[in-house]
């Protein structure tokens, strides 16, 4: 089953805890020659504990002697459940008092009582040892723990202790393998051909062979990389939390790793000299007073420091306070984790505490602003940390991210935006697993400073289709990156809010229409350029003789190229009715060739198509007026390839030119085919052949083909050109 579970030993000295364990499992944990010695457990002991069920847990078995209440608590760090051990010829004592309420303080809910030595007193004995027991686990967490008499000596009732405790974990709520992390050390170690070696129990995520985590407190530099992985001296690909785990470590930060360290995922844990908590002090400990040194356990961890009250002298025994912690070495927790502290001198624990922030500032004692603050941080659930956050970010972040900056595993950050989602709290874009979260707070604000900006935008340039896409990223979504700003521009065009075109961005109900004054000289400025037809006006001098100013001239500029009613030819400007006017000029000289042959005589051309201005007579030219429009001019649908005024059969020569046109009207040879020309036998034409027909410069015929070429419509090969379509 994929179930882990860690067991932690708890109860006095000598109570038994060991033999039970042996009895359980079938191995010694007292290894050490020391223990052997002197009969008793120092340090912890670590072994699998094989259920019916199928179960697997990690048992540890901690010392009971108040000596080493340190390295009790080293073992009991982030266990699941407990087996508190009583012996039946002592009964309750010290240690056992002590360690229970440790397991209390740690907020230990599910557990296990066995009354070891059961073989050595009688059954009323037994009977007044269980109710003693009772009353001591009435006030605390472990009240509804199953009581069971048994010897290990004997090995009676061992196995109705194992389906006891099959039971138990069979309702432990399981750690989440998902999200950071975090492993507090409690032995390290160098082995010969391996090097740096640590154990411990993985408190949340998984741990695998090549990942890389960071060791704390560290050194300089504290990256370490994993590259081996046990559980319970086993070789495994992945460690999941609440196993047992051993880390072979390399890196520059591995050789200081010690007991009482962390290895985590890389900016997960921040050390902190100062922490908010919330301070519980027991009912049978002595009054705790204002800057009352005291020892401070975390984890594996033992450190010395200060408790600092901010409304109070001295805490009552059994009372609870928010208070600060003033660390003399720093410790790495995260919000929500539970420390034991213990009096200075005498060494006994005396109170545990809640952590609310590992990264505090220092408050004025005696002012009410601190004190607001710790009950706003002991009130906070998860969803209002995450969404504080949120807000204060005043942008978006991952699921990692979050579960990272707010110190929170991943399995309990998701939930919680889950349902921040459902009360409207939180949005998010993107799909999950690449979701970006941001606060509905800030999703209106964006969508009102990027209406306020297109607005202005659009007051500002009203002929134009749009704001450019980064301008807008700029000002509306400034602590969004670009793929931020896109992914939420396609939300607000997704609901009709904005328009997307292109590189530009508009307001949904955008009307991008002239007014009467700006239509005026739209309309003059459309005019010039079809009268110039193929050799149109300068453009900063038509703009000075319209009397129209250079900001004004480049907001028609865009309107008129975005509606096509100017089009752009390398560096030249054409009314479209002039760009196809010349290509149906070019079509009916090609035509024309074709029809004789595919020669490039004079006559031919002329025949076909009289250039601009020339008007065909017994072979000889008369020049008109630069501007005039050619001869045979009875117009043809776009597109259609020109004729001479009567059509002829495809592949006669065309008739002789009718008389010239009105100017502007499309040129000669305007009668549509009856059936389309076949373009591969086109002839070809040169640039002095389109400068003629269009009796231009040199300087606009080029633009005009080099137009064409662009547009795949021609195709040059050396000095001529021949349509493609």
């Amino acid at each position: 089953m994929n179930e882990h579970i860690i067991v932690g030993t708890a109860g006095h000295v000598d109570h038994g805890k060991t033999m039970l364990t042996k009895a359980l499992t079938g191995t010694d944990t007292d290894r050490l020659p020391e223990e052997k010695k002197r009969g008793m457990t120092i340090v912890p002991g670590f072994v699998p504990l094989d259920l019916k069920s199928g179960r697997r847990l990690g048992l540890i078995d901690v010392p009971g002697h108040e000596r080493f209440v340190k390295n009790m608590l080293a073992g009991v760090a982030g266990i699941d459940m407990a087996l508190l051990v009583v012996a039946a010829d002592d009964g309750v004592m010290p240690q056992t008092v002590e360690h229970l309420n440790i397991l209390h303080l740690l907020g230990v809910k599910k557990g296990v009582v066995a009354i070891t030595k059961s073989d050595l007193v009688d059954e009323e004995w037994l009977e007044m040892i269980r109710e003693q027991v009772g009353e001591l686990l009435a006030p605390t967490l472990l009240k509804d723990a199953p009581i069971v008499a048994v010897s290990a000596q004997t090995g009676e009732h061992i196995d109705d202790l194992k389906d006891t405790l099959d039971q138990v974990s069979a309702t432990v709520e399981l750690r989440q393998s998902t999200g950071q992390c975090r492993l507090p050390i409690d032995r390290a170690f160098t082995k010969q051909g391996f090097g740096t070696v640590v154990t411990g129990t993985l408190w949340s995520g998984t741990v695998e062979n090549g990942k890389r985590l960071e060791l704390l407190p560290a050194p300089a530099d504290g990256e370490v990389r994993v590259r081996g992985v046990q559980v319970h001296d086993a070789p495994v690909e992945k460690a999941y939390a609440g196993q047992r785990t051993a880390l072979n470590l390399a890196g520059p930060g591995a050789e200081g790793a010690r007991p009482g360290c962390w290895v985590a995922e890389p900016g997960l844990l921040r050390e902190s000299f100062r922490l908010d908590v919330e301070l519980h002090l027991l009912p049978d400990a002595p009054a705790l007073h204002h800057q009352s040194r005291v020892r401070i356990f975390h984890g594996t961890a033992e450190v010395l420091g200060r408790v600092r009250f901010l409304d109070m002298d001295v805490l009552e025994p059994g009372d609870d306070c928010l208070c600060q912690l003033l660390l003399e070495d720093p410790l790495p927790p995260l919000r929500g984790d539970r420390l034991i502290l213990r009096s200075f001198s005498p060494v006994v624990t005396v109170a545990g505490a809640t952590v609310l922030d590992a990264t505090p500032p220092r408050y004025r004692r005696g002012e009410p602003e601190g004190l607001d603050a710790l009950q706003r941080k002991a009130s906070l659930d998860v969803n209002d940390a995450l969404y504080q956050l949120l807000e204060s970010n005043k942008g978006m972040m991952s699921l990692k991210e979050l579960a990272k900056t707010a110190q929170l595993p991943e399995s309990e950050t998701a939930p919680a935006l889950r349902e921040l989602e459902e009360n409207g709290r939180v949005r998010h874009i993107g799909p999950e697993g690449a979701a970006q979260y941001f606060s509905a707070f800030f999703a209106s604000l964006w969508e009102r400073k990027l209406i306020e900006t297109l607005d202005d935008y659009h007051r500002r340039y009203p002929l134009r289709k749009g704001m450019p896409t980064g301008e807008v990223r700029q000002r509306a979504f400034e602590n969004l990156n670009t793929k931020q700003a896109a992914a939420m521009l396609e939300l607000y065009a997704a609901q009709g809010i904005v328009t997307i075109s292109g590189a530009v961005v508009a307001k949904g109900d955008f009307p991008y229409l002239p007014t009467p004054k700006q239509q005026s000289a739209l309309d003059s400025i459309e005019d010039a350029y079809r009268q110039g037809r193929f050799m149109p006006p300068d453009w900063p001098i038509l703009m000075e003789s319209l009397h129209i100013s250079p900001g004004d001239a480049a907001e028609y500029f865009t309107w008129l190229t975005d509606h096509g009613r100017i089009v752009k030819a390398g560096e030249l400007l054409f009314a479209p009715e002039a760009l196809q006017d010349a290509q149906a000029l070019l079509r009916g000289f090609c035509a024309g060739s074709r029809s004789h042959s595919g020669t490039h005589s004079e006559s031919a051309a002329k025949d076909a198509a009289a250039p601009q201005g020339v008007t065909p007579a017994d072979g000889t030219a008369t020049v008109a007026p630069q501007g005039a429009t050619p001869a045979a001019a009875t117009a043809s649908p776009k597109g259609t390839i020109p004729a001479t005024a009567t059509a002829s059969p495809q592949g006669t020569t065309p008739a002789s030119a009718t008389a010239a046109a009105p100017q502007g009207a499309t040129p000669a040879a305007a009668t549509a085919a009856t059936a389309p020309l076949d373009v591969s036998s086109y002839s070809t034409f040169t640039m002095a052949d389109a400068r003629d027909l269009f009796g231009s410069s040199r300087k606009y015929a080029q633009a005009i083909l080099e137009y064409l070429d662009a547009r795949k419509i021609t195709l040059r090969e050396g000095d001529v050109r021949r349509f493609l379509r």
